[in-house]
């Protein structure tokens, strides 16, 4: 056979090739390309120092513009691809096309320097260099695609495209959208969402992931090389969701029924109080399970149990050493599930599982003890080696699960492909709206797109309270530091907005009684007055006030108490002691929250550089629980409250920035006949 010939027929003229008395060099069309590819590369870095220079290369072959490429910042400055542009296996032309090139002797680590599309990063991925520039236009095409990708199957989506371009020539409309749903995906650049996505096969052996278009090798080539620990875990991901709520719990629970420690009486008494249990959200009720002896607990339901239920419903039913047992289990949870975790927090909930292991030798029998419950004893170095369990808990890939099996496929090959397509475009598909749809004409078409994508956040309207950037420390310290009490018009974090606002009301007399009493101390203003005064002076405080229907806080929800439903409602703020220097924590329910404007009087003539929104204040009108002198569970972690409310004041009004955490609540009736409220302070979420 003869060898194959490479054919230099193409002019490059890239700042390599253009060094020599003709200013262009003849290459093959493949190193054309890899230089292309590189001067792009170069010219995009340079950009990040200097202005943007112009790159003239010449491609002699027709050129179009590579998906993703079309809003890169040197598009237009620099010649783009051919249409069979080469990347990773995909390539399957002529193989003279792939060998290296030796045309240029002073170039010869050039062929060695290989630059993938992958790596021009910080191009836009929602690229859709066929949407048209009319506004109302490109809204129509968005809509199109979000409503079908949402509610119509493949065969409906072309009626309904083709039902719009009808619509469109009524109208006189100069613009159709591609009849079949593939160009109307390539068009809007929706396409991009999933282009990434491949199939993959996994050794049953090791497990091991190869590309489907791969060469597998046709045996596992896994070694085991051994342990280097007695348990060789180290190194190893324990999962805290199955390992701390799916095993022990269940094993205690199932320990104590056998051996007649609870029984159906004890299970009715504790339903009992369970019924006037009032959790947050994103905890599960276990009323009508508890009553009926744990039937078909998840891992959700075994949470709530260890974590609210469990410390106030044992109490008095377990005898007193096996309550105080569990209880280090209990504490010890509380310490893992935190989002943020100190080092000697980790170490004492490694010193509260092993007490709880220990003694359930001593309370039971050695047998109580299971293979999970040894894994206990390892989750330290798992969280030390990979970091708090909110990273790698398998309770979010479990909600996925429920959410894939929602997904509609055709029954046939490829499934996997299928649900993958339908879950990432769900995923993204507030992003590529806010891609596409940058202009401030399409503010009206908002509301509609949010209700196709859940996720939807229009950034055009996202407007903060602040002029001043947001620091996530600063935000945590206002919560915990009560020495240091925040105004009200601090920056809150950007995931807060859009703010969920009702219609502007006036706010109540003996509210707002408490409101002004507030900015006269939060200010030092002794002066302001009533906006019943308002025609006297300046230094007033107005009484109009926006009610909010919820504020989410770093992915914690708050709200007002809505009638009979309390869930979100239930806090802990931090207050200063009596004594000027301890701190304490007091138990209340958010009555509503609210929007309030209100600007200082010295700042009222500022320039007009200043933020209009400073003025703007983020509150929650608290009614705060009265306190008991029953102190007999603070080891437990539990207070005693009583069920009633102090009288209002001031400290009613409290900046949501103020928050601590959210609490559950349950009523108790003592032997006395007296009804108490426990308290339980619960982790809040960090999703920063």
């Amino acid at each position: 056979m003869f060898p194959s010939i490479q054919m230099h027929n193409t002019d490059c003229h890239c700042t390599r090739c253009n060094n020599n008395d003709q200013g262009v060099s003849r290459v093959s069309r493949r190193t054309a390309q890899r230089h292309n590819k590189r001067a792009r590369f170069e010219a995009e870095k340079r950009s990040m120092e200097v202005d943007t220079e112009i790159i003239p290369t010449y491609q002699s072959d027709s050129v179009e513009a590579m998906d993703g490429q079309a809003n890169s910042p040197i598009s237009d400055a620099v010649s783009t691809f051919d249409n069979d542009v080469f990347v990773g296996n995909d390539y399957n032309g002529d193989e003279s096309d792939t060998t290296d090139d030796n045309d240029s002797d002073d170039n010869g680590e050039e062929d060695t320097a290989e630059i993938y599309v992958e790596e021009f990063n910080n191009e836009d991925p929602f690229a859709a260099s066929g949407m048209p520039e009319n506004p109302v236009h490109r809204f129509i095409a968005t809509f199109t695609v979000l409503f079908a990708s949402r509610y119509v199957v493949n065969k409906g989506s072309v009626v309904l495209i083709e039902f719009i371009n009808e619509l469109l020539k009524i109208y006189g409309q100069d613009f159709q959208l591609p009849e079949s749903l593939a160009g109307l995906h390539k068009m809007t650049g929706f396409s991009s969402i999933t282009k990434g996505i491949k199939r993959f096969v996994s050794c049953p052996n090791c497990h091991c992931i190869y590309e489907e278009n791969m060469s597998v090798p046709p045996h596992c080539v896994f070694t085991n090389v051994g342990a280097r620990s007695p348990c060789g875990l180290r190194g190893t991901i324990i999962d805290p969701m199955h390992n701390l709520f799916l095993g022990t719990p269940k094993r205690m629970m199932d320990r104590w029924v056998d051996k007649k420690t609870i029984g159906a009486e004890e299970f009715a008494a504790m339903e009992k109080i369970a019924e006037t249990m009032v959790l947050p959200r994103d905890y599960t009720k276990l009323t009508s399970k508890i009553g009926k002896g744990f039937p078909y607990m998840k891992a959700d339901d075994w949470k709530s149990w260890v974590l609210v239920y469990s410390p106030v419903l044992l109490h008095g039913v377990l005898p007193f050493e096996m309550y105080n047992n569990w209880m280090n289990f209990v504490r010890a949870c509380r310490y893992l599930i935190k989002p943020s975790i100190t080092f000697d927090e980790v170490n004492s909930a490694h010193d509260y599982l092993e007490m709880f292991c220990k003694k359930a030798t001593e309370l039971y029998t050695p047998t109580i003890l299971t293979c999970n419950m040894h894994l206990h004893l390892h989750l330290r170095e798992t969280i030390r080696d990979f970091g708090p369990v909110y990273g790698y808990w398998l309770f979010g890939f479990e909600r996925y699960n429920g959410l894939l099996k929602h997904i509609k496929t055709n029954g046939k090959d490829s499934f996997e492909a299928t649900y993958m397509r339908s879950f990432v475009q769900n995923a993204f598909k507030g992003d590529y709206a806010n891609a596409v749809l940058k202009s401030s004409s399409h503010v009206p078409f908002f509301n509609i797109l949010s209700k196709l994508s859940p996720k939807f956040t229009p950034t055009t309207t996202v407007i903060t309270l602040s002029s001043r950037p947001f620091r996530l420390q600063s935000f945590l310290l206002a919560s915990s530091n009560p020495h240091l009490p925040p105004k009200g018009n601090e920056p809150l974090p950007p995931s807060t907005f859009p703010l969920q606002l009702k219609k502007s009301s006036l706010m109540d007399e003996t509210d707002y009684a408490h409101l002004l009493q507030h900015y006269k101390t939060s200010y030092d203003l002794p002066d302001l007055v009533s906006y019943q005064y308002a025609t006297l002076t300046n230094s007033f405080v107005d009484n109009e006030i926006t009610k909010l229907k919820f504020i989410d806080l770093l992915g914690q929800q708050y709200r007002g108490k809505n009638g009979s439903a309390s869930c979100g409602s239930l806090v802990h703020i931090m207050f200063v002691g009596s004594d000027g220097r301890n701190t304490l924590a007091y138990a209340g329910q958010i009555q509503y929250l609210f929007t309030h404007s209100f600007t200082h009087p010295s700042n009222s003539n500022l320039h007009l550089t200043r933020m209009v929104h400073d003025h703007r204040h983020v509150f929650a009108y608290i009614k705060w629980f009265n306190t008991s002198s029953d102190r007999s569970r603070e080891d437990d972690g539990l207070e005693f409250c009583l069920p009633t409310f102090s009288p209002d004041s001031r400290h009613c009004i409290v900046p949501v920035h103020r928050i601590f955490l959210e609490i559950a609540t349950a009523r108790i009736t003592t032997s006395r006949n007296v009804s108490k409220m426990l308290v339980i302070a619960l982790p809040k979420k960090l999703y920063a």
